[in-house]
């Protein structure tokens, strides 16, 4: 029997159809066998809409991620997923899930952190139970000693679940810091002496509590580098055990941010190797003890 070209075309192309109907039907209008009832989803500061979607179909919540990114691309809000913690208490199409996620409003507001650059690991602590009142500052300390953490808890502000716990909050501060440090000096050699992120870590940390502008981190790292260089105690009343001992402190003494850690890779070079902070705040250098203690004399007393 003879069947035309065209018939034939026509039952592919038909067959085609009918199974992507069918198919997002499936995806559209069914929840999945597993949907996690009565969980809370987050949206977090800075997640992509990939990240979101991904999420949302390892944890059950619907069929498909790309389904999902195709849905919110075709209403046009691919940039307006509202942070925070989203409660399902019953199982949900992705129609809904869309909806609610792109244009609803969290069931749990994220609480906001802003952590200052230079604050300690115990200052941390101490802002993080401001906000989160369920948080314990010693096992927050605790979770820092424990995983190394002094010196790249990074600054900045953050978006939190109010049931965030402490572990959770350093791993993301570490991430932070670690995507930050590495988005800018992945392929930065550390300046002599220093050899390791460590050392440049513990440097800047320092620079935090030594200086105030960003002129003044740099002058002040040159110092610091060319005193680690001849072997000369840094001396820096930030860390009164450097007065004692030659080196780096064992750990950073606070948190730096990206301006003192910019400093540490791009010091300037002068002929100072003494500086002091004045009454008035200003930063007074010189080339030698002599002319370092005239300054003290005159700036300080």
């Amino acid at each position: 029997m003879y069947i035309s070209p065209f018939r034939i075309i026509s039952g592919i192309l038909a067959c085609i159809f009918f199974t992507l109907f069918g198919y997002g039907w499936y995806i559209t209008r069914t929840v999945p066998s597993m949907f996690p009832v009565g969980t809370t989803f987050s949206v977090l500061e800075g997640e992509s809409l990939q990240s979101i979607s991904l999420r949302l179909e390892h944890d059950g919540y619907i069929h498909s991620a790309l389904w999902f990114r195709v849905w919110v691309s075709s209403i046009g809000r691919d940039r307006h997923v509202h942070l925070g913690g989203y409660i399902f208490n019953e199982p949900r199409t992705l129609g809904y899930i869309v909806k609610k996620v792109i244009a609803g409003t969290p069931d749990v507001p994220l609480v906001s952190l802003t952590i200052p650059e230079g604050s300690t690991s115990h200052e941390v602590a101490l802002l993080a139970q401001q906000e989160l009142a369920t948080l314990s500052v010693e096992s927050f300390e605790e979770a820092v000693a424990a995983k190394k953490a002094n010196g790249k808890l990074f600054p900045s502000t953050y978006f939190l679940l109010p049931s965030t716990k402490e572990k959770r909050i350093i791993q993301i501060m570490m991430e932070t810091f670690d995507t930050k440090y590495l988005e800018a000096y992945a392929s930065s050699t550390p300046p002599s002496p220093l050899t390791s992120k460590d050392d440049v870590i513990s440097l800047a940390a320092i620079l935090e509590g030594e200086a105030n502008t960003k002129e003044d981190m740099h002058i002040v790292a040159g110092i610091l580098l060319k005193r680690l260089q001849i072997g000369m105690p840094l001396q820096v009343d930030v860390a009164p055990e450097t007065y004692k001992m030659k080196g780096l402190p064992p750990q950073p003494i606070n948190n730096p941010g990206m301006m003192s850690l910019s400093a540490v890779f791009d010091p300037k070079k002068t002929d100072y190797l003494f500086y002091l902070t004045g009454k008035d705040g200003t930063m007074h250098y010189a080339k030698t003890f002599t002319e370092h203690k005239a300054n003290i004399i005159k700036y300080l007393r």
